[in-house]
C-alpha cells in the first residue's frame, strides 16, 4: 500500500527522489500538505520536512509534531520566510534539487559544447575521465576550492570517484553515491580555479552520470546551492532539470547544507 505521504503528494519530486518510506517517522497530513520526521544518515539529527506552499498550513503541521522533537526544518523556499524565528535557525541553507531527464552527452561532447558556445562550430577536444582510487590523496586538496563539497576522499558512501588529469595533476573531480531512492546522486564536483571556464565540470558531470547509468541505476540526481547560475547552466547543458528549491535550517545553530537530511 502506498504511504499516506505519497497519496497526498503523488507527484512530489522531493518524496520521489529523496525519501525512503522506511526512514519516515512521525508524520501529519493536511490535504496535499505534509510534514514528516526522519533522521539524517550523515548527521544523526532529526529533521522535520514540510512540503506544500501554504505557510499557515505548513506551520500548523510542524507545530503538530513539536512534541516529538526535531533538530532542523526543511521547507519550500517561498515558505521559509513565514516561519517563526525559532524555526529559521541562524545559518539556513538555500538549495535546489535536480534530476537528469535525458541521456547525458559524453564527457568529450560536453567539453566540446562548452568550448564552442556561441562560436558556431565545435572545436574538437579530447578529455579523459579517469577512475580514481577512493582515497586518492589529490582529491581533498582540490575540494578545498569548493564551497559546497561535503563528501571527501575515503568516504565509504562513495561508489566511484572520477576526475580529469593534466599530467599527474588532478584538475577536476566528482563522485556519485546511491540515494535512498536507488538513484545515483552526484556529489563533490569541483574544478581547479586555474582550469575553470573550460567545461571540465560539465564533462565530469556528464561522465559520472553516464558511468552510473551504465551500472544500472534508475536515474541520476544532484543538489546545489540555489543561485549558482554558472553551475545551473552546466547542469542544464548535461540534461538535468531543476525540480524544486528548499530552505534547510538547524534550529540550534550550525551550517545547513543540501546533504543535511541524507
Amino acid at each position: 500500500m502506498q504511504h499516506p505521504l505519497r497519496q497526498a503528494r503523488p507527484t512530489d519530486s522531493f518524496l520521489r527522489l529523496r525519501v525512503d518510506d522506511r526512514a519516515i517517522g512521525a508524520y501529519a497530513v493536511d490535504g496535499d500538505h505534509v510534514v514528516f520526521l526522519r533522521t539524517g544518515r550523515k548527521s544523526g539529527e532529526t529533521w522535520a520536512t514540510a512540503l506544500g506552499d501554504d505557510p499557515a498550513r505548513i506551520l500548523a503541521l510542524i507545530d503538530s509534531l513539536r512534541g516529538h522533537g526535531f533538530d532542523g526544518v526543511t521547507v519550500h523556499d517561498e515558505v521559509f520566510a513565514h516561519l517563526p524565528a525559532d524555526l529559521r535557525g541562524p545559518d539556513p541553507g538555500h538549495w535546489s534539487l535536480w534530476e537528469l531527464v535525458g541521456a547525458p552527452p559524453s564527457a568529450e561532447c560536453a567539453l566540446a559544447d562548452s568550448n564552442s558556445a556561441g562560436s558556431g562550430s565545435a572545436r574538437a577536444h579530447s578529455v579523459q575521465l579517469t577512475l580514481l582510487a577512493s582515497d586518492d590523496p589529490r582529491i581533498d586538496p582540490l575540494l578545498a576550492h569548493s564551497s559546497s563539497a561535503y563528501i571527501y576522499a575515503g568516504d565509504p558512501k562513495i561508489n566511484e570517484w572520477r576526475g580529469i588529469l593534466d599530467g599527474d595533476r588532478l584538475v577536476a573531480v566528482g563522485a556519485w553515491t546511491t540515494s535512498s531512492s536507488g538513484d545515483a546522486h552526484l556529489v563533490s564536483i569541483c574544478t581547479d580555479p586555474e582550469y575553470r571556464g573550460r567545461g571540465l565540470g560539465r564533462a565530469v558531470t556528464a561522465g559520472l552520470a553516464s558511468a552510473a547509468l551504465e551500472q544500472g541505476v534508475p536515474g541520476v540526481t544532484l543538489e546545489m546551492y540555489a543561485g549558482n547560475e554558472p553551475a545551473a547552466r552546466a547542469y542544464r547543458a548535461v540534461g538535468f532539470a531543476e525540480r524544486g528549491r528548499y530552505m534547510s535550517a538547524l534550529i540550534h545553530g550550525g551550517p545547513s547544507s543540501p546533504d543535511a537530511e541524507e
